[in-house]
């Protein structure tokens, strides 16, 4: 949680945006080459991020940026490295005082990726993250919002401050690893009904459900740790306010 707790600590340099009504907007769009099994990088502060795989080897980035007039809106940029291998992409708000408090305004982000591309750190304060459809390895960080993922197929690391986590697998083989933590938020797993993976799941102040058959090695009422499947893949899940849960698909 290092990283979610860095990030927190941005939350007194930037205005939230939530609830904000901005008259400036601007609009966004490229398409950068990626290969198949690229990477993509992306860092915001105020603004939802929707990312969705497809069959293309190339990412179809579109933003908008809204602010309270022009002025602010020139203040926020969109700093992006884009490379055969790699894109990489990050909201810049210019600082206001020298003191550290930004720009006020937002940008939201839709991508599309490549289906095997593999979202190397996808952070967001203050808005929350969709994904769908991505097969590699997916990191996803939000602070003050929630994180949905759908059709995931590879390893998966998602964290949350003030927000909940819902993630549906379409593949759980083994070798693969998936780690869930929330702070204030409630963790929602869907795993493929063939599933074989081991299971380690765990809440101070909330329950935690499991809708497969499994082999226990530890249990209580804020713990469960067994086999499903006869195992393979690693599934440790952990919060703090919120309960945890288990599905099958």
């Amino acid at each position: 949680m290092k990283s979610l707790t860095i990030a927190l600590a941005l939350l007194g340099l930037v205005s939230a945006a939530a609830g904000e009504t901005f008259s400036a907007t601007e609009k966004f769009a490229q398409t950068y080459p990626l290969a198949a099994n690229g990477t993509v990088q992306l860092s915001n502060i105020n603004g939802a991020v929707d990312i969705v795989g497809w069959d293309k080897n190339e990412v179809a980035l579109e933003a908008e940026k809204r602010a309270p007039d022009s002025d602010a809106l020139a203040r926020i940029h969109l700093n992006i490295d884009a490379r055969p291998d790699r894109l990489v992409v990050k909201t810049e708000h210019e600082k206001t005082s020298w003191f550290g408090r930004s720009v006020r305004g937002e940008v939201r982000y839709q991508l599309k990726v490549p289906a095997g591309a593999s979202l190397d750190k996808i952070e967001v304060v203050n808005a929350s993250i969709v994904v769908r459809g991505v097969r590699g390895s997916v990191h996803l960080e939000t602070v003050n919002g929630g994180i949905r993922a759908a059709n995931l197929a590879g390893d998966a690391r998602l964290r949350s401050v003030n927000g909940g986590i819902t993630a549906a697998f379409d593949v759980i083989a083994a070798g693969q690893n998936v780690s869930a933590e929330s702070v204030n938020g409630a963790c929602e797993l869907t795993l493929p009904k063939d599933a074989g993976a081991h299971l380690d799941l765990s809440s101070v102040n909330g329950g935690t459900r499991c809708a497969f058959p499994i082999t226990l090695e530890h249990t209580g009422r804020h713990m469960l740790r067994g086999t499903i499947g006869g195992g393979g893949a690693t599934v440790k899940v952990q919060t703090v306010n919120g309960g945890i849960s288990v599905r099958s698909n």
